[in-house]
């Protein structure tokens, strides 16, 4: 389950904040550990809002800390979550 925490970030039940900073950078926060994400926004052929991200989004942490296969996939679905709470599709390219 999500809350706003404002009009451009949400936090999960889970403990995990995503967090739009800019235009380009969506934040993934989780406890003390950040990963900013490049994004770029655009919309779907229904007008819906969505963000592209790369495939490799997920592989460290803004500190330069490799994370883990299967962290990336759970780091990913949270984050597709979080952006469909938004109504916000995630493309992966």
């Amino acid at each position: 389950m999500f809350t706003w925490i404002n009009k451009q970030g949400v936090k999960s039940d889970k403990g995990f904040v995503v967090q739009s900073v800019g235009r380009f950078t969506i934040q993934y926060i989780d406890k003390l550990k950040v990963i900013s994400i490049e994004v770029e926004r655009g919309f779907l052929p229904n007008r819906r809002l969505c963000v592209n991200i790369t495939k490799n989004a997920f592989e460290k942490w803004d500190d330069g800390t490799p994370i883990l296969k299967e962290k990336q996939a759970e780091i990913l679905q949270n984050f597709k979550e979080a952006l469909k709470f938004q109504d916000i599709e995630v493309l992966v390219d």
